[in-house]
């Protein structure tokens, strides 16, 4: 519970003419359940939108008062993109929740997570990114095509899935031309989803709980992940027959190699405070999918469902990571200013 010296708490987030109507729906509910479980626990905590300039609107709250809870996500098209926003944080001077911009970048861009995770020995599918469909000499099918650079599903449909390499030029096509970015292809791991909340700094990091998503409804192979429909259409029947079951139904042996893998992932990408990597099995072994440094902490997302089998409250959750960043800031001050960003690789 916060002390009568406890600083006020700014819950940031981004909305533009750019957000689209399911995302405003999403955020300013994420925004409400998070300021509302922060004065439940006794903080003083006031949300505050950024659109365009995020200096400007943080200006009449000084760092050395406020203590951001960072809830800005956004496209690398708009202000409040995830990474460009944690380091303006950062070189204002504010304590925030969350990781870095160089783990928000690193993570946002495909290839170069899929760079950090195999330059740290962390097993994930074999991968290739495309920029010239023609010229693709991927030999790891099923496969899987999927935009490089973008966040919650997008261009994830059941056409994603790919069986032969005439499919995957025209799925690349599509990506490109829809996204006007690279796309990335990787070899598609048809077994069950595990969705590894974890939080703590790197160091000092443990596993929540472990989701799994299965996909037993569905014979067809195309239908066998979780697209963007499945993930934020209510009405659609990928949305209804995709369990989240969590905690997973495991062995304690695959358990225990589902975290191990799960761990080298979060800490090869410098996460801090909280996260999610996804994993799926090939021929058995745990491969990461993805690494989800800014993942969702609404009440109904995944990762409350795992605080919750640990025993905490929602509040307590989000009071835990707030308290994960102030505590992270007192012990090792110079991890709070902006480090440099690498460029694209």
């Amino acid at each position: 519970m916060a002390c009568a010296d406890s600083p006020s708490v700014l819950v940031l987030y981004g909305l533009d003419e750019r957000s689209l109507d399911f995302e405003i729906v999403s955020t300013l509910a994420l925004v409400r359940s998070v300021t509302e479980a922060l004065l439940a626990r006794g903080w003083r905590a006031l949300p505050l939108q950024v659109t365009h300039d995020l200096i400007t609107t943080l200006q009449p709250f000084p760092p050395s008062e406020w203590v951001v809870f960072n809830l800005c996500e956004g496209s690398i098209h708009q202000a409040f993109y995830y990474a460009r926003a944690t380091r303006a944080l950062a070189e204002m001077g504010y304590i925030f929740t969350g990781s870095d911009a160089w783990t928000l970048d690193e993570t946002q861009y495909k290839q170069r997570m899929k760079a950090c995770l195999e330059a740290a020995s962390v097993p994930t599918a074999p991968w290739a990114i495309v920029e010239h469909p023609e010229a693709i000499a991927f030999e790891h099918f099923p496969a899987i095509v999927k935009p490089s650079a973008e966040h919650c599903s997008y261009g994830i449909t059941r056409d994603s899935v790919v069986l032969t390499p005439e499919e995957a030029r025209t799925q690349c096509r599509r990506v490109i031309h829809a996204f006007q970015q690279p796309a990335l292809i990787e070899a598609f791991l048809d077994s069950p989803e595990y969705n590894v909340s974890i939080w703590g700094t790197a160091e000092e990091a443990r596993v929540l709980a472990i989701s799994m998503m299965t996909y037993d409804a569905f014979p067809d192979i195309h239908d066998r992940l979780c697209t963007f429909e499945a993930k934020w259409v209510v009405d659609s029947e990928a949305y209804q027959r995709i369990p989240a079951i969590c905690p997973a139904p495991l062995t304690d042996e695959l358990r225990a190699r589902i975290e191990a893998v799960a761990l080298a992932a979060y800490r090869a990408t410098r996460c801090r405070d909280y996260g999610r990597v996804d994993l799926r099995l090939r021929q058995g072994e745990p491969m990461v999918l993805d690494v989800n440094a800014n993942c969702d902490v609404s009440p109904e997302g995944g990762f409350a469902r795992a605080a919750q089998v640990a025993g905490l409250s929602y509040a307590e959750m989000i009071e835990a990571l707030l308290i994960s960043a102030l505590t992270r800031c007192a012990a090792q001050p110079a991890r709070c200013v902006a480090a440099p960003i690498e460029p694209s690789r």
